[in-house]
């Protein structure tokens, strides 16, 4: 008599297998879905931490930082309180009136980046201006070193597919080294020009437009006090998410999109605008249309995330919240608004 052995038979354990990957097919967006609460969790707290830094500026200098400290070369411009584009040296002997340093340079010491802000030397050294001259961008080694680093501070983690290093770097040599960002400040919603709809870029004046006036907070050279923003702190955003900062281009060549977290450019890098709804293609037309640069490089200047369905954004009182990219256009346009009685009401 052979003995009988136990066992699964071949259909048994097919269905076994079948049973166990539609399990795992079942678990793996959960599991997927828990990560990425968590990705969003960080990076609310990120905002948050730059909306602190932010605060921390103010209450030193009791003013809120530039989205960039200088005047990219202009001069004569006296309209705005807190506007200096007059020739002035550093200690160090350097013209700092074109200093293209961004405005979240200036809140390190007070996120517990003092380290990397003393590498950088904003206030000795024009971060992102040619008028060190076109052989020496960036005359110190420590701050050749500050350009490249990117703290945890400033990267969402949903934004995974940034890259390191800007492939884009603007008009700056490209032997340097740029470290991309996923925040930008926000400088309102409109500007005097763009709410006749005209392209802020190709416009008869567009300096006094776009770089020092409109209806947000953050300009070129421009340090608003709190007391300028009547709508509320609470009200008032004054930093969002932003994706592909390292430049990406399209087909025709032309790049559509830059963020490097040290530099504050227009409708770019550190400095975007609530006339694009959320979540827009990077560089195609939105709300007021795409803005476009003498050398056909555009941007719509528009927040946007990876996220599904909005992204973050942090408040003048530093409160980050989720927005919906589905919000209403003028809502969305008014929580960006620092003056205008219209305040938008967010569930």
């Amino acid at each position: 008599m052979k003995r009988r052995v136990a066992g699964f038979t071949l259909v048994e354990l097919l269905v076994v297998i079948a049973i166990i990957g539609v399990l795992v097919a079942l678990l793996l967006p959960a599991v997927q879905a828990a990560r990425e609460a968590a990705r969003r969790s960080q990076c609310i707290n990120n905002l948050r931490q730059v909306g602190l830094g932010l605060l921390g500026v103010e209450d030193a200098k009791k003013r809120f930082p530039a989205a960039r400290k200088g005047c990219e070369g202009a001069t004569g411009v006296t309209a705005f309180d807190g506007v200096d584009c007059s020739s002035r040296k550093s200690s160090k002997g350097m013209e700092m009136a074109g200093s293209g340093a961004s405005g979240l340079v200036f809140i390190l010491p007070y996120v517990e980046q003092q380290a990397l802000y003393n590498l950088l030397q904003p206030e000795q050294f024009p971060l992102w201006s040619a008028t060190t001259g076109a052989t020496d961008w960036i005359v110190d080694v420590g701050v050749q070193q500050g350009v490249r680093q990117r703290p945890d501070l400033m990267a969402c983690p949903s934004d995974s597919d940034n890259k390191e290093f800007a492939e884009y770097v603007h008009v700056a040599p490209a032997r340097y080294q740029y470290a991309t960002g996923s925040y930008a400040l926000c400088s309102g919603s409109v500007t005097s020009l763009n709410k006749s709809g005209a392209n802020p870029l190709l416009s008869p004046t567009p300096a006094l437009d776009y770089k020092w006036n409109g209806d947000g907070v953050f300009f070129y050279a421009r340090q608003m006090k709190g007391a300028e923003i009547s709508d509320g702190l609470s009200n008032t955003i004054f930093a969002g998410e932003v994706i592909n900062g390292y430049g990406e281009t399209a087909i025709d060549g032309k790049v559509v999109n830059s963020n490097i977290w040290t530099n504050g450019n227009r409708w770019n890098s550190c400095m975007r605008t609530t006339a694009t709804q959320i979540n827009s293609i990077p560089g195609e037309p939105g709300g007021v249309g795409g803005v476009i640069d003498v050398a056909g490089n555009r941007t719509n200047g528009g927040f946007a995330s990876r996220h599904a369905g909005g992204a973050v954004f942090v408040f003048g009182d530093a409160h980050a919240t989720f927005l919906n990219e589905g919000i209403d256009a003028s809502a969305y346009m008014y929580l960006s608004t620092r003056a205008d009685s219209d305040i938008a009401v967010v569930n």
